[in-house]
C-alpha cells in the first residue's frame, strides 16, 4: 500500500531563539495525563443512630394502607411496614408518612406491591431515612425523603419498572444513595433525582433494567456526585444523566452502559473552580453523547473534564466547553467499531489543554473540532482510521498557542485544517495515510 507521510510545521515568533526551540518539538503530541478521579464513597453508617428514646411500629396488612407518624425529641425511631398480602408480590396502594424533629432521628419504611407512596421529613442533627419498595414485579411506586440539618442520610432502594425516587437535604455532610432495578415485565423505567444544599455532600445513584433516568443537582462546596447506569432488560436500552454542581472542588462520575441498540446521554453542568467531571460510556449497537460544561459566565479555574466513550456498531459524540478560566485540562478519548467518533472541545483562558484521542475500525471515522481562545493553548488530535478517514480542526486564538495533529489511516484518508491568529504559534501535522490534506 503506497502511504503519504506530510509533516507540516508553521511558526509565527517574535524571536528565532524561541522558534528554534519549538520546532524541535514538532513530534511531541501527548495527551495530557489526568490524575485518577475517585467518586467512590466510605461505607455509611446504616442502623440506628445511636438514641432510642421514641419508638414508633406499624405493620399493616390489606389494601390502601396508610400510616401517619408524628415524632418530636431526641431519638425518635420510626418503623413502618405495609404488605397488603394480595398476593405474592404484595398489595396496592399504601401510603406512609412520617414527620420527625430532634436529633438522631431514625425512620425505615418497608413497602411491597404497586402504587406505593412514602414520605419522610427529618428536622435536626443526625438524621437517617430508609424506603426499601417492592417486590417482584412492583412499579408505579414513589419515595421522597426531604432532610434538613446536619450529618444526613438517606437510602432509598426500589424494584423494578416505573418508579421514582427523590431526595432533599439541606445541611452539611449530608450523604444519599438511590438504587433502582426495573428489569423485564411490562417495563419503562426507573426515575431517580436528589437535591443537596451545603457543604460536604455526596450524592450517589445506581439503576438498572430498561430506560433509567437520573438527575443530580448540588449546590456548595466539597460535593461528590456518582451516577451509575446500566440499561439492558427489555424495554428501551437507554440511560440519561443530568448533573449540575455550583460552587468549588466538585466532583461528577458517571457511568453508562446500554445494550440492545440503545443510547446513553450524560449532560454534567459545573459552575465554580477546581471542578473535575468524569464520563466513561459504553454502547451495543448504539449511541453514547456526552456534553460537559464548566465554568460558564461566571468563570472557573482549574477545571478538568475527561470523557472516554466505546461503541461498536454505533456512534460516539462529545461535547466538551469549558469557559472563562484559567488552567483547563480537557481529554476525549473515542473507539467505534463499525460507527465513527464525533468530538467538540471549546476552551477560553489561560493556559488550556485539549487532548482528543480517536479510533475507529471497520468503514468508521473520526472527526475532531478543537476551539482555543487566550494565552499559551496546547492542542494535540491523534486519530487513526481503518477503511475510513480522520478529519481534524483546529482553531487557536492568542498568543504561545501550540497545535499537534497525528493522523494514522489505513485504507483510508486524512484531513487536517488548523487556524491561528497571534504571535509565537506553533503548528505541527502528520498524516500518514492513502491520501492526505493539509490546510
Amino acid at each position: 500500500m503506497k502511504k503519504l507521510v506530510i509533516s507540516v510545521a508553521f511558526l509565527v515568533a517574535a524571536s528565532m531563539t524561541f522558534a528554534q526551540g519549538n520546532r524541535n518539538n514538532c513530534t511531541d503530541c501527548t495527551i495530557p495525563q489526568l490524575e485518577c478521579l475517585d467518586c467512590s464513597f466510605e461505607q455509611i453508617e446504616s442502623g440506628p443512630r445511636g438514641a432510642v428514646i421514641n419508638t414508633n411500629l406499624v405493620d399493616q396488612d390489606g389494601v390502601d394502607n396508610v400510616a401517619i407518624v408524628d415524632q418530636y425529641g431526641d431519638g425518635n425511631y420510626s418503623t413502618i411496614k405495609q404488605d397488603g398480602q394480595m398476593n405474592m408480590y404484595g398489595g396496592v396502594g399504601n401510603e406512609a408518612y412520617v414527620n420527625q424533629y430532634g436529633v438522631k432521628n431514625h425512620s425505615d419504611i418497608k413497602q411491597e406491591g404497586n402504587y406505593n407512596y412514602g414520605i419522610v421529613n427529618q428536622k435536626g442533627f443526625k438524621n437517617y431515612a430508609k424506603q426499601d419498595v417492592g417486590v417482584g414485579w412492583a412499579e408505579y411506586n414513589f419515595a421522597l425523603a426531604n432532610q434538613r440539618g446536619k450529618g444526613n442520610t438517606s437510602f432509598q432502594k426500589q424494584r423494578y419498572d416505573n418508579n421514582e425516587a427523590g431526595v432533599v437535604q439541606r445541611g452539611k455532610e449530608n450523604y444519599a444513595e438511590q438504587d433502582q432495578s426495573s428489569e423485564a415485565n411490562i417495563v419503562w423505567g426507573s426515575t431517580a433525582w436528589i437535591h443537596q444544599f451545603g457543604k460536604k455532600n455526596e450524592a450517589k445513584q445506581t439503576q438498572r433494567g430498561s430506560y433509567n433516568f437520573a438527575f443530580s443537582f448540588q449546590m456548595g462546596r466539597f460535593n461528590t456526585s456518582n451516577e451509575n447506569q446500566v440499561s439492558d432488560a427489555g424495554g428501551l436500552s437507554s440511560n440519561d444523566s443530568w448533573t449540575y454542581q455550583y460552587g468549588a472542588w466538585n466532583l461528577s462520575c458517571v457511568y453508562q452502559e446500554a445494550t440492545g441498540s440503545g443510547y446513553n446521554f450524560s449532560g454534567v453542568g459545573q459552575w465554580g473552580e477546581s471542578n473535575d467531571s468524569n464520563v466513561n460510556q459504553f454502547a451495543d449497537g448504539g449511541v453514547n453523547f456526552s456534553l460537559v460544561g464548566q465554568g460558564f459566565l461566571f468563570g472557573g479555574n482549574m477545571n478538568v473534564s475527561e470523557v472516554n466513550q466505546v461503541a461498536e456498531d454505533g456512534e460516539n459524540y462529545s461535547i466538551v466547553w469549558q469557559a472563562n478560566g484559567d488552567l483547563n485540562e480537557s481529554v476525549v478519548d473515542q473507539e467505534a467499531l463499525y460507527g465513527a467518533n464525533l468530538s467538540g472541545v471549546t476552551q477560553f483562558g489561560t493556559e488550556n489543554m485539549s487532548g482528543v484521542t480517536q479510533y475507529a475500525d471497520g468503514n468508521s471515522w473520526n472527526e475532531s473540532h478543537v476551539y482555543q481562545e487566550g494565552y499559551n493553548n496546547y492542542s494535540c488530535v491523534d486519530q487513526n482510521a481503518i477503511d475510513g478517514f480522520n478529519i481534524s480542526n483546529v482553531y487557536q486564538w492568542g498568543t504561545g498557542n501550540r497545535s499537534f495533529v497525528d493522523q494514522d489511516a489505513i485504507s483510508a484518508s486524512n484531513t487536517s485544517d488548523v487556524n491561528q491568529v497571534g504571535n509565537a504559534n506553533l503548528s505541527c501535522v502528520t498524516q500518514v495515510g492513502i491520501t492526505g490534506t493539509s490546510f
